[in-house]
Parts: C-alpha cells; structure tokens; sequence
C-alpha cells in the first residue's frame, strides 16, 4: 500500500467533500452521485452546515456532451418515426445518446454513411446485446417521415452530414437541407 493510502482517515478527509466528475456519462447519473453525497453530509452535519463541508462542483461534464444530451432531451419531445445516432461504437457519450431515444423511437447506431446501405437495409450497432446487426425495413414507407439524426460529440459534422444525404437520396420528394434551415431560422422571432 503506498504511503498516502496508509495515512487516509475518513475522519479527517471526508470532512468537505464535492463532486467533480471529467466524464461522458449522462449528467443525470453524475447528478444522482452527488446528490446522494450531499444527503449523506446533510444527514451527518446538519443542513445548516451543508456548505462547510460540501463543496457545490456541478457543470463538471464535458460541455460538449452536455449539450448533446440537453439537445436529445428535447428531441425526446418530438414526434418521429425513427432516430439515427452516428458515432464510434465506443463512445460513452454516443451510446447514452442511443440509450435515451431508443426509450422512446426505434433507433440505429451507426458510425456513418457506409452503413445505410439502402431505403430498405442498414447496418447498425446493437449497444444493449453489443454486436452489429442488419436491419431491414428500417426507413418506413410512409411520407412525410420524420427522422431524429444526431451524433456523439466528436463526432465530426461532415459525417453526420454525409448521413444525412444519403438518408435523404432514398427519400423521393426530400426538401432540400439548406431550404430547411432557412425556413426554420425564419420562423425564428427576432432572425
């Protein structure tokens, strides 16, 4: 044992503790840590004395991650047929990405473009059973169909734009991205 564990008392070291946490995990989980440290603290000093000995550390997530899940968060409030998560199938940030809108859509791992192979069959990362599979009739019939595409946050943006092409060169009739973006930055107030 090294010397600096040998001389640890819980005593004395616990005394004032925070969280900080340099992670990619959900920001929800990191939170839940914390709070249970702060009740555990509350309950052996006092709430009166919370802030002498817990220390007040949160936003430590990566901002990058952080946005990306308040934005899944939001997409979670939509209306879709499907969701698209590209990203590296290793990829702590992606995979919660994936856990939080395959609660909710059918939803497809993939690591880019490459994988939709056609409007009929793509191949995707199962995250839960951690193995690649193929899919088909993963892009409905239906028109309008409205996909969730979103990526983990090094994700590089012209990767997810590539992906976003193809998926949109299966779709007879697609509105043009860029025709896209500017009607809804129009209906922006104030835009």
């Amino acid at each position: 044992m090294s010397a600096p564990a040998r001389d640890f008392d819980p005593a004395r070291d616990l005394g004032r503790i925070g969280v900080v946490n340099q992670t990619t995990m959900l920001a929800s989980e990191t939170q839940a840590i914390a709070d249970h440290l702060k009740q555990v603290i509350i309950k052996k000093y006092g709430d009166q004395a919370l802030g002498q000995h817990f220390a007040d550390t949160r936003d430590t997530l990566c901002y990058a991650t952080n946005d990306n899940q308040d934005a899944t968060h939001e997409l979670l409030k939509m209306d879709a047929d499907l969701a698209l998560v590209v990203g590296g199938y290793n990829s702590s940030n992606t995979s919660h990405l994936v856990e939080l809108l395959a609660g909710r859509f059918p939803t497809y791992f993939i690591k880019g473009d490459e994988e939709v192979l056609s409007a009929d069959t793509i191949q995707h990362f199962n995250y839960p059973e951690q193995r690649l599979e193929t899919t088909n009739g993963w892009l409905p019939a239906k028109r309008p169909v409205t996909i969730i595409l979103t990526s983990g946050a090094s994700c590089p943006d012209t990767l997810l734009d590539r992906v976003m092409l193809k998926v949109l060169s299966f779709v007879e009739n697609a509105t043009d991205p860029e025709e896209a973006v500017e009607v809804l930055v129009s209906a922006i107030p104030g835009a």
